[in-house]
């Protein structure tokens, strides 16, 4: 499994997705037989909202970056993982600067996933939470010849 897409992209062979590079992603840390991720956002001032906060939707971006890592950290080679559904729900308003995330795959029935996912600001207190439902596609069976 260490050889997917996202270990790829944590040692550095890959590039850092462009979305993740805006939000100020980094990895903390991943506990394989929990499927649990942890991971840090330096959520800059050009994710505000016009009063100052961090906009609701780059919450929503930060929550899909918790709890889609969770299961990407355990896909096969060829494997990805869509959102097809994803609920949000807000606490507390967030602020520029370091916000901690938590995502988790808690449930897995074939190819598709459910998680949860948690952001908290610097003082522990939660922002927001989410749950989601993700579809894994195994990108080789997609990649057959157009002559069969």
């Amino acid at each position: 499994m260490k050889n997917n897409l996202f270990w790829k992209t944590i040692e550095g062979l890959l590039p850092m997705p462009k979305a993740a590079q805006l939000l100020g992603w980094k990895l903390l840390k991943h506990e394989q037989h929990t499927r649990e991720i942890f991971v840090e956002f330096d959520a800059s001032a050009s994710l505000t909202n016009p009063v100052g906060k961090i906009q609701g939707g780059m919450l929503t971006a930060m929550l899909d970056d918790c709890m889609g890592p969770a299961i990407y950290a355990s896909l096969e080679k060829n494997e990805i993982a869509i959102t097809t559904k994803m609920a949000t729900f807000f606490q507390r308003p967030a602020l520029p600067g370091q916000i901690k995330g938590f995502g988790k795959l808690y449930r897995r029935r074939g190819n598709i996933c459910y998680t949860k996912g948690l952001l908290q600001d610097c003082k522990g207190r939660t922002l927001a939470t989410a749950t989601a439902c993700y579809k894994i596609i195994d990108l080789s069976a997609h990649h057959s010849t157009d002559a069969e």
